[in-house]
Parts: C-alpha cells; sequence; structure tokens
C-alpha cells in the first residue's frame, strides 16, 4: 500500500535519512515529526464536531475548557517561534558560508581584488538575531609578519537590507556575492521580525483573553439571571 505524503514530509524524510547515513528507514523523530502534520487535521475535525454539538455539554465547563486549551496553544506558539529562530540562524550562517568561501578564494597577492575588505557575521543572543557587515581594515602588525585586521561595525539605519551605498570600497569579485548573500539576509532578517510580531501577538491575546474571561465572570456574577 501507497502512503500519499505532503512535499514537506517528503522533505522531511528526505533529510532524515542523509542523517541517518543515506537511504535508511525514517528515524523516530522523523516519523513522530510527520504525524503531527496529521494530528493537526485531527484536532480540526475534533473541533469542529465539538462545535456542531457544543449544546449537548456544559455550557460553563466548555467555555472553561476552550480558554484553557486556547492558553496551551498560545504559549506552544509562543515557544515554537524559538525554534522556528534557531532555524533562521542556522540558514543565516550558511549563506554568510557562501560569502566566506568566495572570500578564501580570493585570498593572496596574486588574486586580483586582494584583499577583500567586506565581512558579515550572523549572531543570536537571548531571541536578538543579528546579521550583518563589517568592513575589515588591514594594519601591518608591529615588529612582525602579516597583519592585524580591525573589523568596522557597518549600521544598518533601520531597514531590513543595508543600502548599496554601503558597498562602493568592494572589490569587482565582491559585488556579486555580497549582492547576493544581502538579498538572502534581508530576507531573513524581515522573516524574523515576523516572528517576533507573532510572539507579541501571542502575548497579546493571551493577557487579553484572560482579562476577558474576568470581565466576563464579574459581569455574571453582578448579573445573576
Amino acid at each position: 500500500m501507497t502512503t500519499n505524503h505532503s512535499f514537506l514530509e517528503q522533505q522531511i524524510a528526505t533529510f532524515g535519512a542523509a542523517l541517518n547515513g543515506g537511504n535508511q528507514p525514517q528515524s523516530e523523530y522523523i516519523k513522530a515529526f510527520s504525524k503531527s502534520f496529521k494530528g493537526l487535521e485531527t484536532q480540526i475535525d475534533i473541533w469542529e464536531t465539538f462545535i456542531a454539538n457544543s449544546t449537548n455539554v456544559n455550557q460553563d465547563d466548555a467555555m472553561l475548557f476552550s480558554l484553557s486549551a486556547s492558553e496551551q496553544y498560545l504559549h506552544y506558539t509562543h515557544k515554537s517561534t524559538e525554534i522556528e529562530q534557531l532555524r533562521y540562524y542556522y540558514i543565516a550562517q550558511k549563506i554568510a558560508d557562501l560569502f566566506w568561501l568566495h572570500n578564501r578564494e580570493h585570498r593572496g597577492k596574486d588574486s586580483p581584488g586582494y584583499p577583500g575588505h567586506f565581512g558579515c557575521r550572523v549572531r543570536l543572543r537571548e531571541m536578538k538575531l543579528e546579521i550583518f557587515w563589517v568592513y575589515n581594515q588591514f594594519k601591518p602588525k608591529k615588529n612582525a609578519d602579516g597583519f592585524q585586521v580591525i573589523s568596522h561595525y557597518l549600521p544598518r539605519e533601520g531597514n531590513y537590507r543595508y543600502p548599496q551605498s554601503t558597498f562602493t570600497r568592494a572589490q569587482d569579485w565582491e559585488k556579486p556575492v555580497i549582492t547576493a548573500v544581502e538579498d538572502a539576509f534581508s530576507i531573513i532578517r524581515r522573516a524574523n521580525s515576523n516572528l517576533m510580531r507573532v510572539r507579541q501577538l501571542c502575548r497579546w491575546n493571551d493577557t487579553n483573553l484572560f482579562k476577558m474571561t474576568g470581565d466576563i465572570d464579574d459581569f455574571k456574577m453582578d448579573n445573576p439571571l
């Protein structure tokens, strides 16, 4: 019997097989991850059935159950944004690696456009994802061979992407890879900003739904029927 999987589930299975050393069966983790998607569809069916038949249950109990489930969902969603941000962090690191791969290919005094002065950094600290560029200044070391590298942070000034004028001093080989990498970085920055907005909205919903419940309970107590 053939099992139909969504595209995302197929990609997860492929990735899991690669982690396990090639064409091996899915790991238990990958199986559980795939089941979670099916679990969401099941929950939708359950809630649709619950709402359709809610007149047959105690309304106060049903209301309490719904609010409790909503609270758990909001806490789960709020926490799950940390996982998603870790994925963005990883993706940004791999994109930064692409820049440094090109940078390493152009090191050496015989390389045209040597040295490249720009560099990129990716950091994640306390739920703050930072993706930024630096300008590297090379100064000869005193009483020693080689150079001392002094990195100057380049501010972005509030936008999701750096203006092109930031990189006017880039070497010819740097310009195309900087453009490609910064295009990708700008998308990740915006995606991360959207993700942080989700966290804020979850907190707002949690706080105000709790307050709303208290207000309704107070009204019922003050206005008994």
